[in-house]
């Protein structure tokens, strides 16, 4: 007998449709990314994309929501806005510096 009374085998069998459930909920959630790329939607969460999802990704911001849970949805929402806007930050910092050092070997 394992923890909280599980054979091994009861441990292992139960854990298959968990990760089932996850590789479910990511898939819905690549999909939905893609639908939102499509559009150009950064923050999933601003309310005037929310409009423009409900237009044009609706089924899958459906099924994503039905795939995966409430919290895992505003989450994976919120992270993907936030990886956005990091490597937009990179991107610009990257082009200030080349800058920069086109400058200084210009003088």
């Amino acid at each position: 007998m394992g923890f909280f009374g599980l054979s091994k085998s009861e441990d292992s069998s139960s854990q298959i449709p968990m990760r089932s459930k996850r590789e479910k909920c990511w898939e819905s959630r690549d999909l939905f990314n893609k639908c939102l790329d499509k559009y150009n939607i950064d923050n999933a969460l601003d309310k005037n994309s929310i409009k423009i999802i409900n237009q044009n990704c609706a089924e899958e911001d459906k099924q994503f929501n039905k795939d995966c849970a409430a919290s895992w949805v505003e989450y994976f929402k919120g992270k993907r806005y936030v990886e956005i806007k990091k490597a937009k930050m990179l991107e610009q910092v990257e082009i200030d510096n080349a800058k920069l050092r086109n400058d200084n070997n210009e003088k």
